[in-house]
């Protein structure tokens, strides 16, 4: 019988030991400099203005968020969802990377040529397999190994159309799990009014951020349980947490 520490054991660890960042997001690596240095001082300049004037955003929480490196997730409405977010944090927006779907930010030619040095963005392939995922993890763990980095991921995978909160996938779990890096839960509200899905300019609207308590995979990763199991675990609390954040602010 193989033993419970034997099943933990997880293929993904086999195939990150050798497996290399690709050579076209290198620049994940560095960081920004000259045009991409510039184009994110220009975005943490649109940014401070946007929360401030337009879209007056309040934080809740900060205090819990841990010291990086660390995954950032929250609910999904918007486009402004990842600024908010960066805002709220209080760290340097170039501190900041995103995991974005590979299709959309990085097989149209405008959006690869602009968005991915600007937001740091981490390609994630939506068809995934067992090595899209291994690379996915590679790029996350080039990220954050300055250590004074976070990721942020979405767990619904997209944004949701009528600002609901959909189920969420296990790739921020798995992906934590294996780098053995915490997870924040957070809400985001009024993003969605100010930019849907459907708009193309932001509207002026309050937003607000809220940040829970860490997810830690490594205390659940403890029990006698198998990956597989532990991936669901982290899931099923990141999910509870974000719905706890919801009602939160919706009754406050």
């Amino acid at each position: 019988m193989p033993s419970s520490e034997g099943n933990r054991t997880s293929a993904f660890q086999e195939l990150l030991k050798d497996a290399a960042l690709q050579e076209e997001f290198a620049f994940l690596r560095e960081p920004p400099r000259g045009k991409a240095w510039l184009g994110h001082l220009g975005f943490r300049i649109f940014g401070t203005l946007l929360f401030n004037f337009w879209c007056p955003l309040r934080t809740h929480g900060r205090d819990k968020l841990p010291e990086p490196p660390f995954i950032l997730c929250s609910n999904h409405s918007s486009h402004m969802d990842s600024a908010a977010l960066m805002y709220a944090g209080g760290l340097g927006f170039n501190q900041f990377g995103m995991v974005a779907a590979q299709d959309y930010f990085f097989e149209n030619k405008k959006r690869k040529n602009s968005l991915p040095l600007l937001m740091n963005l981490i390609p994630a392939d939506r068809k995934s397999n067992r090595q899209s995922i291994a690379r996915l993890m590679v790029a996350c763990r080039e990220f954050l190994q300055p250590g004074n980095r976070a990721i942020i991921i979405y767990p619904e995978g997209t944004r949701s159309l009528d600002g609901e909160i959909r189920e969420f996938k296990k790739g921020p779990a798995m992906i934590a799990t294996e780098l053995n890096i915490p997870i924040v839960p957070a809400y985001v509200h009024g993003t969605h009014d100010s930019l849907p899905k459907s708009g193309s300019f932001p509207k002026a609207r309050r937003v607000t951020v809220r940040f829970g308590e860490t997810v830690d995979p490594e205390r659940l990763a403890k029990r006698d349980s198998t990956k597989r199991l532990i991936y669901t675990e982290v899931t099923n609390e990141l999910t509870k947490r974000i719905h706890a954040l919801h009602d939160e602010h919706h009754e406050s």
